[in-house]
């Protein structure tokens, strides 16, 4: 399964995409011209693909790299359309193709078993399996109880030091990556310690933009001014097309930062014209944004679960539990 990270696409592409059309043409631009896309997508088209990194993403960009990867697989012809076995006239066998095509132009190949019963005549028979479970399960939701359940972040933080129940599974593994370039040691308890930072590193970071007062040129060694912020404006000294956009979106940047709750993705977005003369800025913004995702994981791990508790109706003791999905 390859891993293929949606806003590391979307930074590449460099396009303000409004709809499914306008991302699938800058998709189709980027894998004309970047090799290592070319790869990804294809590997990820070869072998099955998981989506991640994709909480920021405009949603027509996320879907449109879904629509190209299932294109891209039809393309290489990994996966063949499905057939369905018609008896005919004379005991005839007509072999044909099932397929169903979404709204976006996705064509998807469709087993037997997606079929309305009616399309295959032994659906008809009744399976007395199926009926006692269906039975089992209707006494189990009549009778059942609910309790209030640990959540899995305290299960977790539990067995923490026993090997044999740690959980490993709780953190994502772009998560845990950005996280272990901040000095995270693995642990849980840490975990919470490192993300009481937030509020203070996002402090730190709306300072520093504030306080942007010129823009300095550091390339062959030698530093050099190129742009001073004056009472009545910014007093451009070096007329370059850098510098007059990074003084643009410096000025965009600092608006940016006086929101309450603001966007790490807009910020990246200006940084890019801005890092070249103010360094620093770009590691402050990705260690917040990992801080962020962190910190919204914790909080839903921490949330608390129903569990259904069925108990004997003889005894009343407790024989099953279960967590409650939904």
């Amino acid at each position: 399964m390859v891993k293929v990270g949606v806003r590391s696409l979307y930074f590449a592409a460099r396009a303000q995409v409004g709809s499914v059309e306008e991302a699938l043409e800058a998709l189709r631009k980027l894998w004309k011209e970047d090799d290592t896309v070319r790869e990804l997508l294809a590997k990820a088209a070869k072998e099955g693909y998981v989506l991640v990194d994709a909480k920021d993403v405009p949603a027509p960009f996320v879907a449109a790299v879904k629509v190209a990867l299932a294109r891209l697989r039809e393309r290489l012809g990994e996966e063949k359309p499905s057939t369905l076995v018609v008896k005919g006239g004379k005991g005839k066998e007509e072999r044909k193709v099932m397929t169903w095509e979404s709204p976006e132009g996705v064509r998807y190949r469709v087993e037997p078993y997606d079929l309305a019963p009616r399309e295959e005549r032994h659906w008809a028979y009744r399976d007395k399996r199926v009926e006692d479970a269906a039975k089992w399960v209707e006494r189990f939701l009549s009778m059942a109880e609910h309790e209030e359940g640990r959540s899995p972040l305290e299960e977790a933080l539990e067995h923490e030091d026993n090997p044999h129940f740690r959980r490993e599974d709780l953190i994502p593994e772009d998560l845990e990556a950005g996280l272990r370039l901040l000095g995270w040691d693995g642990t849980l308890r840490n975990l919470q310690a490192l993300v009481d930072t937030l509020p203070a590193r996002e402090k730190a970071f709306v300072e520093r933009v504030r306080s942007i007062a010129a823009l300095v040129d550091r390339e062959g060694g030698k530093a050099q001014v190129v742009a001073v912020k004056t009472p009545v404006g910014w007093e451009v000294k070096v007329a370059s097309k850098p510098v007059l956009n990074a003084v643009l979106s410096v000025g965009l940047l600092q608006e940016a930062v006086k929101k309450d709750r603001w966007s790490t993705k807009e910020v990246r977005w200006y940084l890019e014209d801005v890092k070249p003369f103010v360094p620093g800025l770009e590691g402050a913004v990705e260690a917040i944004a990992t801080l962020r995702k962190a910190k919204y994981l914790l909080e839903e791990l921490g949330r608390g679960r129903k569990v259904a508790v069925y108990r004997d109706p003889a005894t009343g003791e407790p024989v099953y539990r279960t967590p409650v999905i939904g």
